[in-house]
């Protein structure tokens, strides 16, 4: 047990450190926090008047996941900075495992993705009030911003690995593919329903259009179309996310320690 609380508090002291550092960042508020409230007051405002996907009980799901990448993309950066500095080098010679040095990194970062749904959630209520549009406004908004955090872990958990296992120079270019792929592929704006099955079929076996529709499932019941999403259809889309939240942290894991860890030796 003593060992046990001894490398939990080594764990929290280093994932401390990185939220620290975090924090101290100015770019982790322009990536983390401003692109993604820039993209729900725009979109909201120049599009809903002529399409319903664009309703804030639509959008907000869509931009709370989509702004996980943005996550993703910092937490890349950080790891992949620290690798070039020797910073974790140095630590190496610490008592820490490879766990210990992931998970520090990852309850930092998704710290961080709670925050940013946290103030995507309350930037839409605010926006909504303002607007006169308050009917999808209620207690439902608690589970439709919690059922989102699996899919935070995962982002979380793409940084790590390609911080891991890529420069400075090159994970950023991979993580923007990324980036790329969950605004084209989540339906967080785009109304996947309308495209063909086979469309419909491949969006749904990636993890980020599931996480959009566990959000809107939970907030109103029914997907842009109007068509009624009962929990058969939230638990089928949890559960994918779930299961890619877990592989994508085992593989950081181990990317962690077969890449990191063969540097310094």
């Amino acid at each position: 047990m003593a060992a046990t609380s001894k490398r939990s508090n080594r764990m929290l002291l280093f994932a401390g450190r990185v939220l620290k550092e975090i924090l101290r960042d100015p770019l982790s508020f322009i990536f983390c926090l401003g692109v993604p409230l820039v993209l729900l007051l725009a979109m909201y405002f120049l599009f809903s008047p002529t399409a319903p996907w664009f309703e804030l009980e639509f959008l907000t799901p869509g931009i709370a996941v989509f702004s996980g990448t943005f996550t993703m993309l910092y937490m890349t950066l950080l790891v992949s900075r620290d690798r070039s500095t020797w910073f974790l080098m140095r630590l190496y010679t610490s008592p820490m495992k490879d766990a210990d040095f992931v998970l520090g990194y990852a309850l930092s970062g998704v710290l961080v993705g709670m925050c940013q749904v946290l103030i995507c959630w309350l930037t839409a209520v605010v926006v909504g009030l303002c607007a006169g549009n308050t009917g999808w406004i209620s207690w439902r908004i608690l589970p439709a911003a919690l059922c989102i955090l699996p899919m935070i872990a995962g982002f979380v958990a793409v940084g790590i690995l390609f911080g891991s296992l890529f420069s400075d120079k090159a994970a950023p270019g991979l993580s923007s593919i990324v980036i790329s792929g969950a605004g084209f592929l989540s339906g967080a704006w785009m109304p996947i329903e309308t495209l063909s099955e086979g469309f419909q079929s491949f969006c749904a076996a990636l993890p980020f259009y599931p996480a959009v529709q566990c959000g809107r499932c939970l907030l109103v019941g029914k997907n842009i179309l109007g068509e009624p999403m009962g929990m058969d259809v939230f638990r089928r889309h949890f559960v994918v996310t779930v299961i890619y939240a877990v592989v994508l942290t085992v593989c950081a894991v181990l990317a962690f320690k077969l890449k990191a860890r063969r540097e310094a030796d």
